[in-house]
């Protein structure tokens, strides 16, 4: 019965015209600083890991995506 009292909750709309003042490109920029600070949080727990247990070759591969992390974000 609530489905069809509501046949559209929920529905997520596309193609609607974009407003002139569009909060689109700073929700972009927002996610992508919270996508580069996860990653390389995750990044540095998993080399100080690698640090504290001594493996030198699993330290000298996340250092390297961590570096290749921060030159994809200009960081």
């Amino acid at each position: 019965m609530y489905e069809k009292q509501y046949p559209n909750e929920g529905a997520v709309l596309f193609n609607q015209p974009e407003e002139k003042n569009s909060y689109g490109p700073m929700a972009e920029q927002v996610l992508k600083e919270a996508i580069f600070q996860f990653q390389r949080k995750k990044l540095m727990e998993q080399i100080d890991e690698a640090l504290a247990s001594g493996n030198k070759p699993l330290f000298f591969k996340l250092s390297a995506q961590y570096n290749d992390l921060l030159k994809q974000y200009g960081a």
